[in-house]
């Protein structure tokens, strides 16, 4: 018989023959007409026969129970449900790879997690492998090889793979390998999710762990209970308790007993209100060492948001203490003498006022201390010996006084001292006394042996002022009254000085615009021959022609022009107009030997004084023998070395020199005979008694006669009567002017009674 070779049919055939076989044997067969060929298979194909037949009845049994076969179906998809709504829950993607096909089913959760729905990410190995990191690509699938060469069944991995936005995501994998039994790959099949956020939460958690345990901040943790569970290293390292001493303790083991009970309730209510809690508070280490520390404490809550821990992080800010303090002590002392300083002298004097007014005690005294020519010591001895000096009168003056009193140096040589129980004037002016006597006595430093005086002005509270600044203004007009009354004295404020002193703040105001704008003239005073009243010279005077107050005496400003530094440029000035007009004059037949130039003590204090002069007679062509330059003797006197060195450079220019106010101030004969003047003028104060006055006669006769003997000419100032003239004509002084001979005028005034000849 024939059969079609299809495949259905060549199978019916094949379970014909295994029927046969089974019913009839080898027999049956040939009865059937079954071909030569196929009964030569027959060996071949029985076993073939045999499942085929098994099959078939099975196939029957299966028919006669479909129903139950529909059953399992429903049972297989539910299976199935379930198992994809629990990965989704899980947040898994599946993946399942038949290693014979190159397609990989991805599960729709698998593309989502990496932002592409599955018809975008692919359905192929390399759909996986072109995503993996660049980095995790080649060590990824080494691995994967390795496993499958080792026949493992599990695998596990994390690697990091693209995201549809360019990112790259963290994700762990696990998956297991089935293989033959020939031990070849069949399949992979596993699940992924993505663990990103897990692991920036364990690189947190590593982070927050190394700071835990390196930090140089103590941390404690406790729980609810306030039950101690965990410190860190530094913890240990402040206050000295080991991790095993401190578990299961109650924090207050470390009170300091510094703090009350209302310090902690309020600590505890900020926590209770605000979660956390941060201040400064005092706790005792292991060896019983009370120390500060700053903490922050913070309430740790639970997923429910319930209080779980409480963490307490603090640092020990003892050396901080201590640094605060030593600022705070050099913010408020005097470096060099540590006496309080000017700030903290301000603090005082506006607790002293508050405390005057609550209190009503009446009130204080307020003292400025400054040190009389305490330049000069500087100057000539080194800034190293005045800073001792410095120190030694902060300790004498501080020995003479009360514990409640504040002695303090305000800058340079000017030192404060604040008194309460000075209610009166007269307790002021005794304390006052009491310092200036204190400092009479000699200062011995090294080989030195020092005398300083001082002048002293005093305001008193609350009359004076109430704030602190008024009390410091009004002792410093008190102080610069006391100065002008000789120094080494001490003077009350008042409110007449207070208008003297801000009259001369006006007045340093427009004299500045004076010399800007022009106002500043030159007057000259004749000065004569008392032989024969001959003119041989003039004083040159500075006038100043207000355009308001029309002429300023000159004892208004003058006084305000050296106070604020002013008088030297006045004063060079007025050298430059003196040498031009002698210039003109002589050029216009006048003769006239020299003019007079003063000289103030700030003028011939700088350095360069010599220089200024030498380029006034080198753009004026002015012969040097034809300028006189007149020196007050304390000028002189306040710095005699200096002095003399100066002179010496003066006198090399071929100018003459001349002691002003000769008989004012101290000078020492030993000194004098040394100085290259050529002139002494007496001051005018010893000259207004004459004749009359004895006091002054006898002066007048000692300064003539010290003159002459030492080869100097003598000038006497303030001539305004003939017999004063006469007089001092037969002590026999030489040369004098003052109003008698003539008042200072302007140039073109003065010309009139000029001499047009030299006298012989």
């Amino acid at each position: 018989m024939n059969f079609p070779h299809s495949p259905l049919r060549l199978t019916l055939l094949y379970l014909c023959i295994a029927l046969a076989w089974v019913i009839g044997g080898d027999h049956l067969l040939v009865a059937m007409g079954v071909e030569d060929n196929l009964l030569d298979r027959y060996e071949q194909l029985k076993d073939l026969a045999f499942v085929l037949l098994t099959g078939s009845l099975l196939f029957l049994v299966l028919s006669r129970h479909a129903g139950e076969q529909g059953l399992i179906r429903e049972a297989m998809k539910g299976s199935e449900e379930r198992l994809a709504l629990a990965l989704d829950s899980a947040q898994e993607g599946l993946w399942d790879w038949q290693a014979h096909t190159p397609t990989v089913f991805y599960s729709q959760r698998y593309c989502e997690i990496l932002g592409y729905n599955r018809s975008d990410f692919g359905d192929t190995r390399n759909a996986w492998a072109e995503r993996l990191h660049p980095e995790d690509r080649q060590l990824t699938e080494q691995r994967l090889r390795s496993l499958i060469d080792e026949r493992c069944q599990h695998y596990i991995g994390v690697f990091r793979m693209r995201h549809q936005d360019d990112s790259y995501r963290w994700i762990q994998a696990r998956g297991q390998f089935l293989f033959d039994t020939r031990g070849k790959l069949t399949r992979f099949i596993g699940t992924i999710i993505d663990i990103t956020q897990r692991r920036a939460d364990e690189e947190s958690l590593r982070q927050a762990a190394a700071v835990f345990e390196s930090t140089q901040e103590g941390v404690l943790v406790t729980d609810t209970r306030q039950r101690i569970v965990h410190v860190n290293p530094a913890f240990s390292r402040i206050t000295g308790f080991a991790l095993d001493e401190v578990l299961g303790q109650n924090p207050s083991r470390f009170k300091s007993g510094r703090h009350d009970k209302v310090f902690y309730q309020t600590l505890w209510k900020a926590l209770a209100q605000h979660g956390s809690w941060s201040g400064e508070i005092w706790n005792r280490r292991k060896n019983g060492e009370v120390f500060p520390m700053w903490q922050c404490i913070r309430v740790i809550h639970d997923e429910s948001g319930t209080p779980s821990h409480y963490v307490a992080v603090f640092s020990d800010i003892s050396a901080i203490k201590e640094s605060q303090h030593e600022l705070d002590y050099l913010a408020h002392h005097d470096a060099l003498t540590t006496l309080p300083n000017r700030l903290l002298f301000s603090e005082r004097i506006e607790q002293a006022i508050q405390r005057a007014g609550r209190e009503r005690t009446g009130g204080g005294a307020l003292l400025l201390i400054d040190l009389d020519h305490f330049q000069i010591i500087n100057e000539s001895l080194g800034h190293n010996i005045g800073d001792q000096l410095l120190k030694l009168i902060g300790e004498r003056l501080s020995s003479n006084l009360d514990e409640s009193m504040t002695l303090a140096r305000l800058g340079g040589d000017e030192f404060g001292l604040l008194s309460e129980d000075c209610v009166q004037s007269d307790q002021a002016s005794n304390l006052a006394q009491k310092l200036l006597d204190s400092l009479s006595e000699a200062f011995v430093i090294g080989s030195e042996t020092l005398f300083i005086s001082a002048s002293i002005g005093i305001s008193l509270f609350p009359e004076d002022g109430n704030t602190v600044e008024k009390l410091l203004r009004n002792a410093d007009s008190a102080l610069f009254r006391a100065k002008s009354s000789g120094r080494q004295t001490f003077s009350f404020y008042s409110q007449e000085m207070t208008a003297q002193a801000r009259q001369r703040v006006k007045v340093e105001v427009e004299l500045r615009q004076a010399l800007e704008q022009g106002q500043l003239r030159v007057y000259y005073q004749p000065i004569h021959h008392l032989d024969d009243k001959r003119m041989l010279g003039v004083e040159a005077l500075v006038r100043w022609q207000h355009p308001q107050r029309g002429l300023v005496p000159p004892g208004e400003f003058i006084p305000v022009a050296e106070d604020s530094g002013l008088i030297g440029a006045i004063d060079a000035w007025v050298l430059r107009q003196a040498c031009q007009q002698l210039c003109k004059w002589q050029a216009d037949g006048i003769a006239l030997q020299f003019v007079a130039v003063n000289v103030s003590s700030r003028l011939f204090s700088r350095g360069e004084l010599e220089l200024q002069v030498a380029q006034v007679l080198g753009e004026t062509g002015l012969d040097p023998a034809c300028l006189e330059l007149e020196v007050t003797e304390s000028a002189v006197m306040d710095d005699p070395d200096h002095a003399l060195e100066r002179l010496h450079k003066l006198r090399a220019l071929g100018v003459r020199l001349a002691i002003d106010d000769f008989g004012t101030g101290y000078s020492s004969l030993a000194r004098l005979k040394r100085l290259p003047v050529d002139k002494l003028k007496l001051d005018q104060s010893f000259v207004r008694g004459l004749p009359g006055d004895s006091d002054d006669a006898a002066i007048a006769r000692a300064v003539i006669t010290l003159g002459h003997s030492l080869g100097l000419r003598v000038l006497a100032e303030g001539i305004e009567q003939e017999a004063q003239a006469n007089f001092l004509r037969e002590l026999g002084c030489s040369l004098g002017q003052g109003y008698w001979f003539g008042r200072p005028q302007p140039a073109d005034a003065l010309m009139p009674s000029l001499p047009t000849h030299v006298p012989l």
